[in-house]
């Protein structure tokens, strides 16, 4: 799942953040911690207070 494509430095563009999200999540379920579920992030200044949810998708059946 994982690409090895480290992300150093600022996210600029979709490209880099699903990068960024590939590599968090494969790194995560690599490591036996189950991501799914809600993550609360609040940046400390209270500029930005976000909720994600990480949900699993059904696997897709290459037959159909």
């Amino acid at each position: 799942m994982t690409r090895d494509i480290p992300v150093d430095g600022d996210i600029t563009t979709k490209a880099e953040f699903e990068t960024a999200l590939e590599n968090l999540l494969g790194s995560a379920t690599n490591n036996d911690i189950d991501p799914r579920g809600s993550w609360v992030y609040r940046d400390g200044d209270g500029v930005h207070d976000w909720e994600v949810m990480v949900i699993e998708l059904e696997k897709n059946d290459a037959a159909e």
